[in-house]
């Protein structure tokens, strides 16, 4: 990796850093005013719908995305042709979802649901004309185009949202505020990245594409299918305030465990693919990123856990504490959930889309055995069926990346290691003070200095790459 790239990549890191934190904390913001505005039944009833909107928005890319990013030198007609087929597809399916949606109400006995489902489908066609602008701006590495066009959406729905749901529209506030967020970011993104599709589509273009996203695809249907799952068990067997618990315990579990992550593999999967051939640069930056990973995201996974109660309380009231214990085990997998993406897309690009394909019926059919299984001890039968499910989808990843990449699991492990024993003594000592009576506040900073203090005793390889990722973002240092 080039000099020019690598500081290009490092810009792209801050830029999708901002957005990612940027666009979380404006969610956690405006999910704290909803949560004291809305009910959970509210909540609860956008979470039921989630795997029907989830598993359309992966068909409607079908993994050209993935495909295009993947690709060295996509063409312009490669670009057109996914982007009419995209347009399309939503369509289509746009058009399954209003007639299916009747079906789906009755089945989960709550007849609002249909015009909900109806109305919020549109975002599938809003997202099909948006995919390929984000595409083309990822491959370029113009994360701070989508970090402007992410944010300013995001900024003028929730004021909408907010004002409907003050006004008494429930649900309704969370459809519009989805809707008009997306809107708002396609006409952004069509601005900023200026690129217009040429008349053309080309059939052997869209099989050449498919034949790597076509398996990305499948894989992320069972993986966003699985991963939903529990909307319709928890929706069906229990009522629409359990799933209100769930979706906000979720929320916050995804917040803290999962944003940065992804910000890491949204930069990284194009430096992934653009070295793909240089494999003993590619080990070196995925170890990395293992092990910055692990220490910057174990440390708030296990804080999460010890103060779940007076965070919930706090941010939220009195009235989402429910949540608390379903948060604090879901918690438990954040462990895991933090690692997967970025073994999976180490794999995807050297190209073994396939074998990511074949390895997701395992993977999320664990998933999907565990939730069935789960439910028959009620919620929390479901919840520690997905963090197993967690831990065993982490594992598989990391065994793919050793047979394709070169790094081994006990290599991972060995990363692991230190950054969890050094989070473990840490805990310790915040536990200790908490059942003790100690503030939260005062707890978590206490957390903090220890892990600091120890990582710095301990010379924690992580650590110090961590700062260098750090000064690197600031643009302090250069990339060799």
């Amino acid at each position: 990796m080039d000099k020019s790239f690598g500081n290009k990549a490092a810009r792209g890191a801050v830029w999708a850093t901002i957005d990612r934190f940027g666009y979380m904390a404006l969610q956690f913001c405006v999910n704290i005013v909803l949560a004291n505005l809305l009910l959970p039944s509210d909540f609860g009833v956008i979470g039921m719908l989630m795997i029907f909107i989830a598993v359309s928005t992966v068909l409607v890319d079908s993994g050209f995305g993935s495909a295009l990013v993947q690709k060295k030198h996509p063409t312009q007609v490669d670009y057109s042709t996914v982007f009419y087929w995209n347009i399309g597809f939503s369509v289509a399916l746009y058009s399954i979802l209003y007639v299916s949606s009747p079906a789906i109400a009755t089945f989960f006995s709550l007849p609002e649901l249909c015009s909900i489902l109806r109305v919020f489908g549109i975002t599938l066609v809003i997202n099909a004309v948006t995919n390929i602008q984000m595409t083309r701006l990822k491959k370029e590495l113009e994360f701070k185009k989508i970090a402007v066009a992410d944010l300013a959406s995001y900024t003028v729905a929730s004021g909408i949202g907010i004002i409907m749901a003050a006004k008494g529209y429930g649900a309704w506030s969370l459809v519009a505020l989805t809707i008009m967020a997306n809107t708002l970011c396609m006409l952004l993104l069509w601005w900023f990245s200026r690129w217009k599709p040429s008349f053309c589509f080309d059939l052997r273009s869209l099989r050449a594409l498919f034949g790597f996203g076509g398996y990305i695809m499948a894989a992320s249907i069972l993986q966003e299918a699985c991963k939903n799952v529990q909307g319709l068990v928890i929706g069906k067997k229990f009522s629409a305030t359990q799933m209100g618990y769930y979706s906000q315990a979720s929320k916050l579990e995804e917040a803290g465990c999962n944003s940065f992550p992804r910000v890491i593999v949204q930069v990284m999967f194009p430096v992934y693919s653009s070295i793909q051939d240089d494999r003993q640069r590619l080990i070196s930056i995925l170890s990395m990123n293992i092990r910055v990973i692990a220490f910057l995201i174990f440390p708030v996974v296990a804080i999460l856990m010890l103060v779940a109660d007076p965070l919930i309380s706090h941010l939220y009231g009195d009235m989402w504490l429910p949540s608390a214990p379903y948060f604090r085990v879901l918690c438990c997998g954040g462990f895991f959930t933090c690692l997967q993406n970025v073994n999976f897309y180490a794999v995807a690009a050297v190209g073994k889309s396939r074998t990511l394909f074949l390895w997701s019926f395992y993977k999320w059919g664990f998933l999907l055995a565990a939730i069935l299984a789960g439910a028959c001890f009620g919620m929390y039968g479901i919840l520690y069926g997905m963090v197993l499910s967690s831990l065993n989808i982490y594992i598989v990843n990391a065994l793919l990346v050793s047979r394709h990449v070169g790094l081994t699991l006990l290599h991972q492990l060995r990363f692991l290691l230190p950054v969890s024993a050094v989070v473990l003594i840490s805990l310790a000592i915040a536990t200790v003070l908490s059942f003790l009576g100690a503030h939260f506040m005062f707890v978590l900073l206490i957390f903090a200095a220890a892990y600091l203090s120890m990582g710095y005793l301990f010379r924690l390889k992580a650590m110090s790459e961590s700062w260098v990722l750090v000064k690197r973002m600031l643009g302090k240092v250069d990339h060799p």
